[in-house]
């Protein structure tokens, strides 16, 4: 038992000591240079818990596309504009369940801060507004993204948001993501 853990113990401080060889690379190509605009582009599915078809209560799938825009100010916070589009029509049961309502291809555009506490992970939170020929509804959205570092500056993330749309309807939105940094 005794040499069972001395094995055990050498494996995990050989394993320690190298990975602390590894560099932490900066965001962007250069060591320590901060890219402070990011542009990205998400392909996604929004679903809608109080979807109504064919006269019953049912959760829609739906096809959306998503441009973003970030300024990084530090290495770990940005403020930006966040777009999303539901690329379909849809009719869902009000909140209070008195009456059907229908949405034509929605247009979100949210003022949004991203903070990203680790390497991979960022925090999502905004507040905008989603908009259709029908109307518009203000919304709160959240979200976590976590992405991957590429060459030449670009990422690729998976995205994961919860748009809070005040009196209505609500949505999760899953996507994949794709950016580019720039000075």
């Amino acid at each position: 038992m005794k040499q069972l853990l001395t094995v055990l113990l050498a494996i995990l401080l050989i394993s320690t000591v190298g990975l602390a060889q590894e560099k932490k690379q900066a965001h962007g190509p250069e060591e320590g240079k901060l890219s402070h605009h990011q542009l990205s582009f998400m392909l996604s599915h929004s679903y809608i818990s109080e979807g109504y078809f064919f006269g019953s209560k049912k959760w829609i799938a739906a096809p959306s596309i998503g441009f973003d825009y970030n300024y990084w100010f530090k290495k770990q916070l940005a403020i930006g504009i966040h777009t999303d589009l539901i690329k379909e029509n849809f009719a869902l049961e009000e909140i209070a369940g008195d009456k059907i309502i229908e949405r034509s291809t929605p247009f979100a555009l949210v003022p949004a801060l991203t903070y990203k506490p680790g390497e991979h992970g960022a925090l999502v939170l905004g507040m905008g507004g989603e908009f259709a020929k029908e109307g518009s509804i203000a919304l709160t959205r959240l979200g976590y993204e976590y992405g991957w570092e590429l060459p030449k500056k670009y990422e690729l993330a998976f995205s994961l948001t919860y748009d809070l749309k005040w009196n209505a309807y609500n949505t999760w939105t899953f996507g994949m993501v794709v950016s580019k940094f720039f000075k």
